[in-house]
């Protein structure tokens, strides 16, 4: 049988981790795990793969195996980030108690519906009120719930922890719009160790609300996860923070000061150039 050439084997590597990103990218994560193992065959020290095989175990609730194999990205490049990161995580969810789930089908949003869109999404920092075991769990583009309480938006997981809450205004005004017809969903954006952000969508408007904006803000660009995932696709590699969205902080503003003061009634709420229709 004929061998590759050099240039072959780099060219079939290639080919053989851009199939891997876009399977995770698709939250395809058996698949995704297959595919790094075969990467991972022919060229055991590709520390890339190697913690894309780590995302896709730890994604699949298999958190000891991940652990082992960012474990091994170390031994190869002590220096590695992302395996640093992610060993940290993974061992704070062993001292929770946190064991496998192998079962566990991690709800995840269509990265689609995380691409911002002005006057249709919010982008909010909270402050951490869950514990660190619960926080350890979330990963970038986990979906989240919208839970009402009076004029309150709690912010819940997929297990009901109460991760933190909108701020009083946005919650205000969301309650408010939700009882006239609006739906939403929503989704981490980004999780640290000392701060969780979420991104919050209008799903759907109510014909009673065309004009009304769910999120009023003076920013007039958009910007989208894909941008900073593509980034990641460049260098082969997926952390759990690559869905991220670095320059939120200058799109999307913080606490209250770009959302306009939450009316008495909905007729109040007209936003200057009116809400999109989806």
């Amino acid at each position: 049988m004929t061998q590759m050439t050099v240039a072959e084997r780099q060219r079939n590597k290639r080919l053989l981790a851009d199939e891997a990103v876009k399977l995770a990218m698709q939250n395809r994560w058996q698949e995704a795990e297959e595919k790094n193992r075969d990467i991972l065959h022919a060229t055991p020290n590709d520390v890339e793969a190697r913690n894309r095989l780590g995302k896709a175990l730890s994604e699949l609730g298999r958190y000891r195996e991940a652990y082992d194999e960012y474990s091994v990205t170390l031994q190869y490049d002590p220096a590695n980030v992302i395996a640093q990161k992610q060993v940290k995580r993974l061992q704070l969810l062993a001292e929770q108690g946190q064991s496998d789930v192998p079962n566990e089908a991690r709800r995840k949003l269509d990265p689609k519906l995380l691409v911002e869109e002005t006057g249709k999404t919010g982008i909010f920092p909270l402050p951490n009120k869950a514990s660190q075991g619960v926080l350890a769990r979330l990963a970038a583009g986990d979906e989240l719930f919208l839970q009402v309480e009076g004029a309150t938006v709690h912010i819940v997981d997929d297990r009901g922890d109460v991760l933190g809450e909108l701020p009083s205004k946005d919650g205000s005004r969301l309650v408010k719009l939700m009882s006239g017809g609006n739906r939403y969903v929503a989704g981490v954006m980004s999780v640290g160790d000392r701060e969780l952000r979420i991104l919050v969508r209008e799903l759907y408007q109510d014909a009673t609300l065309v004009g009304k904006v769910s999120f009023p803000t003076r920013s007039t660009g958009q910007s989208s996860v894909h941008a900073h995932l593509r980034a990641g696709l460049e260098r082969r590699d997926i952390d759990e923070d690559d869905m991220a969205i670095d320059d939120a902080d200058d799109d999307a503003g913080e606490g209250e000061e770009e959302v306009e003061e939450v009316p008495n009634d909905l007729d109040d709420m007209d936003g200057d150039g009116g809400s999109r229709d989806n």
